[in-house]
């Protein structure tokens, strides 16, 4: 592959994962409110089960109650596995991330050392010619004064 070519595909890569890693930023985002959506609920629902309880509570409404904020409690640790999992992804595409822009800086690097080398390289060419002019008219100048 062409340093070209892989310059573009390093572009388009770092803009790929840029643009995931901000979808997952979002996802992380609304799964942290979403826990502590869940996690205020199920505060409430406790407080509010301890007024009842204190007042007097039938059983019924009391393993009712129970049996809400177990399952409060289950969708809780599954939306924060949901987070850690999510938190995971964030990282593993941060560092996918962070290598693309490291490679495609050495890529750069190696493109501007490569056009340095190249305009030397002309430099060097021009200079080799202006230097035989230089001497074919110095060599004809010396032939006519001989």
């Amino acid at each position: 592959m062409s340093l070209s070519t892989l310059q573009t595909l390093s572009a388009r890569t770092q803009e790929a994962l840029t643009m995931e890693l901000a979808r997952v930023t979002q996802d992380v985002d609304a799964m942290e409110a979403r826990c502590r959506s869940l996690e205020k609920a199920l505060e409430e629902e406790a407080a509010r089960y301890c007024r009842d309880a204190e007042g007097g509570l039938p059983i019924e409404q009391a393993l009712e109650r129970q049996a809400r904020m177990e399952a409060q409690h289950t969708m809780l640790a599954a939306a924060r596995q949901g987070l850690a999992t999510l938190k995971e992804t964030w990282d593993a595409v941060h560092a996918r991330l962070m290598e693309t822009r490291v490679e495609r800086k050495i890529l750069d690097r190696l493109a501007e050392r490569r056009e340095a080398e190249h305009q030397a390289e002309l430099d060097r060419r021009e200079q080799q010619h202006l230097d035989e002019a230089a001497q074919r008219r110095l060599a004809t100048r010396e032939d006519r004064l001989s």
